[in-house]
């Protein structure tokens, strides 16, 4: 009894260490899955569409669940978005698809559509990009890909800098300076609808200039395609465009970077589709939500979150090829099939091989329980060496197996024993026999 109270003092510490360190990591445990991840996002500029949708993402998750907080920033636009969030200061950012995304920045979905508009005065004789050449032309500024989307589109008509005035400025500034005359076309890559430029053209004197040769720029940057700005998209009565206007067209993109945690972006991009019909309420653009597909003909990679999520319905391989999976099971039942049957004939014949020796051992046995003669043991005595010799033989040939010789061995030396106690109960082997040549 003394020795128990010793040994239950001596484990009461140990005991008391264990509960406080199984209770600090359970603490430990819940603190880290109750902190929420807090999500920088770049919506872009405070009187643009892509923030105000992004807004609407935020106000909309925030609510709906709390693994995380997504806080939306305004920002100058795609170019300063992805320089944010290379140096880590956003999470996630909008951009457009044609902009030139360093490496390490990847998709999570896209928004909307985006389209190329070239607004002009009623009265103006600009007909198409290429007339803008002496002209005052109010573009997004260095910081928004819409500036660069400008610039292609030069370049692409042999336009250079020096051929016109391009003048950077906000869209508040380019509509009041086109208002008053002191420029002559406004450049936009914006959704068509898009409620900035239907105040401009809607309450002024005002058209749309088409972007043809969208073909040929599609070429040159495949995140461009062929489109129309439907007719009436900024007026009904009388339609404003009057017809279908061609232009090139554009998504406008979701993007995060690659080392983000796939299981945050993962949350984030299933609460986005989960909540989309509460998204359709708060704005017409979230209609246009969708995946960004992770094919080569993919504008730019996938995060591994978000493609898990897009990737959650699809068929597995079995699903996908019954008919190539059920062939090769078939294939393999019958290879299985056969190695058994090859194996079960294979073990037969040994069995029958095995049981021609045995045979052959108790015949030489019962020939020495009824043999009187001394010549006819001794023969008995050498079959039985010729036996084994040809045991072993196929025991290296592996035509037997260590069991099976093993099995014959324990035969073998109970007829060798009988042999042999038969001839010692003759006694020493007649002269005669012996002048015989008995012996071999």
């Amino acid at each position: 009894m003394m020795v128990v109270h010793v040994l239950a003092g001596k484990l009461r510490p140990i005991l008391v260490l264990l509960i406080w360190l199984l209770s600090l990591g359970a603490s430990a445990l819940w603190l880290t899955s109750a902190r929420q991840a807090v999500l920088v996002v770049g919506g872009g500029p405070a009187d643009s569409e892509s923030y105000a949708l992004t807004t609407v993402i935020a106000d909309t998750l925030n609510t709906s669940q709390k693994r995380f907080t997504v806080q939306v920033f305004d920002t100058g636009g795609s170019a300063e978005n992805l320089r944010l969030l290379q140096s880590g200061q956003l999470d996630l950012a909008e951009i457009q698809a044609d902009s030139i995304v360093p490496e390490g920045i990847v998709g999570v979905a896209k928004l909307y559509p985006d389209a190329y508009h070239l607004i002009v005065q009623q009265s103006s004789s600009i007909q198409n990009f290429a007339d803008l050449v002496g002209r005052r032309v109010a573009i997004p500024p260095a910081s928004s890909g819409q500036n660069a989307s400008f610039w292609f589109m030069a370049e692409h008509f042999g336009l250079s800098a020096d051929q016109f005035l391009a003048l950077p400025m906000s869209e508040p500034a380019a509509n009041f300076a086109m208002v008053h005359g002191q420029v002559d076309a406004v450049f936009r890559v914006r959704s068509p609808g898009n409620k900035v430029i239907r105040k401009l053209i809607g309450d002024h004197p005002m058209r749309l200039v088409s972007i043809d040769q969208s073909e040929a720029l599609a070429l040159r940057q495949p995140a461009l395609q062929p489109g129309v700005i439907p007719r009436g998209s900024y007026r009904g009565s009388p339609a404003l465009p009057a017809a279908d206007m061609p232009t090139a067209v554009l998504d406008r993109l979701l993007v995060t970077r690659s080392d983000m945690d796939p299981d945050v972006i993962y949350r984030f991009t299933k609460g986005m589709f989960d909540q989309r019909s509460d998204l359709r309420e708060s704005s017409q653009l979230a209609g246009f939500l969708g995946p960004i597909s992770g094919g080569e003909n993919s504008v730019l990679p996938v995060h591994a979150g978000a493609l898990r999520y897009y990737d959650r319905e699809k068929p597995s391989f079995m699903q996908s090829n019954v008919r190539l999976v059920s062939a090769l099971l078939y294939t393999v039942a019958i290879l299985v099939t056969s190695l058994f049957a090859l194996r079960a004939h294979w073990n037969r014949m040994r069995r029958i091989q095995m049981g021609g020796f045995n045979a052959r051992l108790m015949e030489i046995a019962h020939a020495a329980r009824h043999e009187e003669g001394y010549a006819a043991l001794v023969e008995g005595k050498h079959k039985l060496v010729d036996i084994l010799s040809e045991v072993v033989a196929d025991l290296d040939r592996e035509r037997v197996s260590q069991e099976e010789f093993e099995h014959f061995s324990f035969a073998w030396q109970a007829v060798d024993a009988l042999v042999r106690d038969r001839l010692m109960l003759m006694g020493p082997m007649p002269h005669a026999e012996l002048h015989a040549g008995v012996v071999r």
